[in-house]
């Protein structure tokens, strides 16, 4: 069973809220960054903050885990703003 509608608008507003704030989320990506890729770490980060807080509530809503129908659900709509992510990071980091 997939991530019903309240947990889809969960997901959208944490992802709309980190896209908002880039700075909140990409603040230690040039100083942490360990000689990979910027782009690649800073990504890492916004999925990381993304997954973690939506992880968090969905735990404290359900008192349980993702199973794997959700999961992939939640991972399949990170997937579809994969473009927005990378254009923030860029644009935040002012890379080309």
């Amino acid at each position: 069973m997939p991530l019903d509608v309240i947990q889809e608008k969960n997901l959208t507003e944490i992802i709309d809220y980190a896209l908002e704030y880039p700075s909140m989320v990409l603040a230690a990506s040039k100083s942490n960054n360990t000689g990979g890729s910027l782009i690649d770490f800073s990504y890492g980060l916004y999925i990381g903050y993304i997954s973690g807080v939506f992880f968090d509530k969905f735990l404290l809503q359900n008192s349980r885990f993702l199973n794997d129908d959700e999961l992939g659900d939640f991972y399949s709509k990170i997937a579809n703003r994969n473009s927005e992510i990378m254009l923030k990071i860029k644009t935040h980091l002012k890379l080309k």
